[in-house]
């Protein structure tokens, strides 16, 4: 079970953070690291579970600061999962066009990539 915890930061630096779905298990701390290892304790403690539930537990941190920068981050973090989903697309577009015989500079070329960078995935594949 996936534990949703909303985390913000108070105006003197500190952060709060309250696990949305477990009544009474809320925390604060100095530091995001400080908050996920109290807000673990936090819902263990209220729910009664061993200790040992602690580290095993999957907790999502929702992090929020301010309308100014919360939206950025947003962005930031979608940004890098496009790029990781690019770079996936392009991999499996190398595969099928080498695959259909395109010359290696033919495939970059048309992928708007260096020759170098289909080597580069060619060779991520082969030892993958």
């Amino acid at each position: 079970m996936t534990y949703f915890v909303s985390v913000w930061r108070e105006p003197d630096g500190t952060w709060s953070a309250t696990a949305d779905a477990v009544n009474g298990a809320n925390t604060w701390g100095d530091s995001l690291a400080e908050v996920d290892r109290r807000i673990r304790e936090s819902i263990a403690v209220t729910l009664d579970l061993p200790r040992s539930a602690e580290d095993a537990m999957d907790v999502a941190l929702r992090i929020r600061v301010d309308d100014e920068v919360d939206p950025l981050v947003d962005d930031a973090r979608a940004a890098r999962e496009a790029a990781a989903r690019a770079a996936d697309l392009t991999a499996g577009a190398v595969r099928k066009l080498r695959e259909r015989g395109l010359s290696i500079r033919d495939t970059a070329r048309m992928l708007g990539i260096t020759s170098g960078r289909v080597t580069q995935i060619e060779k991520e594949r082969v030892t993958a």
